[in-house]
C-alpha cells in the first residue's frame, strides 16, 4: 500500500480514534471516573500507535546488504515438481442403527384392599365375683342414668367406674343389702369403704323417694 502522507500523521490519526473509542467503552460501558477512562484511552491509543507504527515503518536494511542484493542474480532453475500422490479413498465406517429401546411392561395397579368395619360388641358388666355381688346392668335403662354425683362422696370419676361396674341408677344402689354394700366396698379401686362410709344405701334411698341426699 502506497501512503500519501507521512507515515507519523496516519498513525497519530488512528490512535487519536483509538483514543477516543476506548476511553469512552471504558466511561459509558464500563463506568469508570473519567479520568480513570481517559487513563485507559491514553494507554490503549499508546499501545496502538506502537504497533502501527512497527508494522509501516520500512525495514532497516544495512548498507551492505542493501549492496549484496542490488547486485544481479540469475534466476534460480525451478526443479521439477513431482505430481503428488493420491491417497486411497478411505472405506465408509458403516453406522450402526439405533437400536429401539423396548417398551416398559405396563405395572398393575394394586387392587385395594376393603376392611370391613369393626362392629361393636355391647360389653358385659364385668364378672367381679359372685359372693355378695349386688345387681349389675350391662346398660343404663331407656331413660338415661341417673346422676350418681347427687350421693355425696361421688364425684366425675367414680362415677365413671360405677358405670363401668354396671351401677347407673339410685334404686340399684338404695336395693343393696349390707352384704352387697361390703362387696361394693371391696371391689372398688381406689375407694375402698366409701360406700359404707358415705351411707351411699341411705342416700340413694332419699334421692329415689324425691329428696335431697
Amino acid at each position: 500500500m502506497k501512503n500519501t502522507a507521512p507515515i507519523w500523521m496516519g498513525v497519530a490519526a488512528i490512535a487519536g480514534l483509538v483514543f477516543i473509542i476506548a476511553t469512552g467503552v471504558a466511561y459509558v460501558l464500563y463506568e469508570f471516573p473519567i479520568t480513570s477512562a481517559v487513563f485507559v484511552g491514553v494507554i490503549v491509543s499508546g499501545i496502538a500507535a506502537v504497533v502501527l507504527f512497527l508494522g509501516w515503518a520500512p525495514p532497516l536494511v544495512p548498507l551492505k546488504d542493501a549492496h549484496e542484493k542490488a547486485a544481479v542474480t540469475p534466476d534460480p532453475v525451478a526443479e521439477p515438481v513431482a505430481a503428488p500422490k493420491t491417497a486411497p479413498a478411505a472405506k465408509p465406517v458403516p453406522v450402526a442403527e439405533p437400536t429401539t429401546a423396548a417398551e416398559p411392561t405396563p405395572v398393575a395397579e394394586p387392587t385395594p384392599v376393603v376392611t370391613p368395619d369393626p362392629v361393636a360388641v355391647p360389653q358385659a358388666a364385668p364378672d367381679l365375683g359372685e359372693a355378695g355381688k349386688p345387681v349389675l346392668l350391662t346398660a343404663a335403662r331407656d331413660g338415661g342414668p341417673d346422676d350418681l354425683r347427687q350421693i355425696k362422696g361421688v364425684g366425675p370419676k367414680l362415677e365413671t367406674m360405677l358405670h363401668g361396674m354396671g351401677v347407673y341408677h339410685f334404686d340399684q344402689i338404695a336395693a343393696w343389702t349390707p352384704a352387697e354394700e361390703a362387696w361394693m366396698d371391696d371391689n372398688i379401686e381406689g375407694f375402698k369403704g366409701r360406700v359404707t362410709r358415705d351411707a351411699w344405701v341411705a342416700q340413694a334411698k332419699a334421692l329415689v323417694a324425691g329428696g335431697a341426699a
